[in-house]
């Protein structure tokens, strides 16, 4: 895996292609690179949907990724390296390079990650913490940068084309919740991710989504994430996405970090949908979002939400077209979710 025994750069290593070839990395001198350890865990969808838009924005301005696949982190990537190129292919329409499975920590871990964790520490350890943790790499094969999971993407934009800190704060979105005064549509919103980095849900247009407040310590969390999990495996690769927010307002049966909120839903229930960053769906500081799916669905007793689990199901213009109580469970709005999918 290693070139030197004492590498000095990114460049002094070559990797395994997803076919078991040797790669050597100073094919990328001159180039500033984004080295992802990816996977199928939650942060997935959101991830992967950022990586490829990165990708295209910056690609032929001298910008590459770097994914190697990991199993280590809740055994979340236990498919072989073809299906997951083609996952990654096909569902995200990503073309830069995807290499051979590796792990990332312990005795066994790839010598490109030993370097990369050597050369930047995490926060808390120099271990990776969990997937899509993200090294920026600058032309020479200095490692500049290390973001943790739940950085998006897209907020590491500020560090493109050589730049290695974030001095172009304007390039990223920069718009509170909504985007606009009057929004129209689910669209017109910005909300946070679970690392508090904006996340322009434009991005999900074309696409049906179930929009749905969780919490991890409800009566209704088991059922409800183990069927979310069922409807997601069945419909991703047809346009359907679930976004979860949560929220601790009832029963305060949400009280972690957003950190701790996300790897419950990844490692339990093997969530791979945006989960974004906790917030209120009631009252004066309720989440924007949340006044304008009350205000485009109002319940059976009012617009607020009653408990967890509420659910929203959006088509793919934005529009708000059912709004379904905690106590609906997810596989019985499967029968909506394909007819605005368009599957007979």
């Amino acid at each position: 895996m290693a070139s030197q025994s004492s590498p000095q750069s990114v460049h002094d290593f070559t990797v395994k292609d997803a076919r078991g070839n040797d790669v050597d990395l100073s094919i990328y001198k001159g180039k500033v690179l984004m080295i992802v350890n990816v996977s199928q865990c939650g942060p997935n969808g959101s991830n992967f949907t950022e990586l490829t838009r990165l990708y295209e924005k910056y690609k032929n301005q001298g910008f590459e990724i770097l994914a190697f696949p990991c199993n280590q982190l809740g055994f979340q990537e236990p498919g072989s390296s073809e299906e997951i190129v083609e996952l990654a292919r096909t569902r995200f329409k990503a073309e830069y390079p995807i290499f051979d499975k590796v792990e990332v920590n312990g005795n066994n871990a790839a010598p490109i990650y030993k370097f990369l964790k050597s050369s930047e520490a995490g926060p808390f350890w120099v271990h990776i913490k969990y997937n899509f943790s993200k090294f920026l790499v600058d032309k020479d094969g200095r490692v500049v940068e290390r973001h943790t999971p739940l950085m998006s993407p897209i907020s590491v934009e500020s560090f493109k084309a050589g730049i290695s800190r974030p001095l172009l704060g304007s390039v990223r979105l920069n718009h509170s919740m909504a985007s606009q005064s009057s929004p129209q549509s689910v669209h017109d919103f910005t909300v946070k991710d679970a690392r508090g980095n904006d996340v322009d849900l434009s991005i999900y247009k074309g696409k049906v989504l179930l929009i749905v407040n969780v919490a991890s310590q409800c009566g209704l969390t088991d059922s409800n994430y183990t069927e979310l999990t069922q409807l997601y495996e069945k419909y991703k690769n047809q346009g359907f996405e679930i976004l979860a927010f949560p929220c601790n307002q009832f029963g305060s049966q949400e009280p972690g970090s957003s950190e701790e909120i996300v790897e419950f839903a990844c490692t339990r229930f093997k969530a791979e949908y945006p989960i974004f960053d906790k917030v209120e769906v009631n009252g004066n500081n309720a989440a924007p979002i949340y006044k304008f799916l009350k205000s485009s669905k109002g319940g059976l007793f009012g617009d607020n939400i009653k408990w967890n689990f509420s659910k929203f199901l959006v088509d793919k213009d934005g529009k708000v077209v059912e709004r379904h109580a905690p106590t609906t469970s997810p596989l019985n709005i499967e029968k909506d979710v394909k007819k605005l999918l368009g599957i007979a």
